[in-house]
């Protein structure tokens, strides 16, 4: 009987570890929406697969380093906002992100990459789980 006891505080203390190391999607998409004091986006490290659902294709494994959610920028008189406010003609479709399960980030090197977010593998080296 004292073996059994053993063996079972073993497993238990084996999962309790492995869930130090996991995250709910819940959390990874609060902590991506975080930002500082300055209202900057906090950067973070993610991972994910891809997908086509036209063609079936994918599956690849795409990582990115300091990596932060786009957002609306909140930033009034951009000389950007100016130029773009003058270039009015097109109407362009607003993303519906919740909808789709997408979200748009920008790496590190400054492109935007559109990600869905059940197909989040890793976020900063903690495992997701759903």
């Amino acid at each position: 009987p004292y073996k059994w006891y053993v063996l079972f505080f073993k497993t238990i203390l084996f999962h309790l570890r492995s869930m130090e190391k996991t995250i709910f999607l819940k959390q990874v998409l609060e902590q991506m929406q975080q930002k500082d004091s300055k209202q900057n986006p906090i950067a973070f490290d993610i991972e994910w697969r891809t997908w086509n659902s036209q063609n079936k294709m994918g599956g690849k494994l795409k990582v990115a380093k300091r990596a932060v959610l786009c957002m609306k920028s909140t930033k009034q008189n951009n000389i950007i906002d100016v130029l773009r406010s003058e270039k009015k003609e097109t109407q362009r479709k607003r993303p519906n992100h919740f909808l789709h399960r997408t979200r748009n980030i920008e790496l590190s090197n400054g492109t935007v990459r559109k990600i869905n977010i059940l197909l989040i593998t890793k976020f900063n080296d903690k495992l997701v789980v759903y």
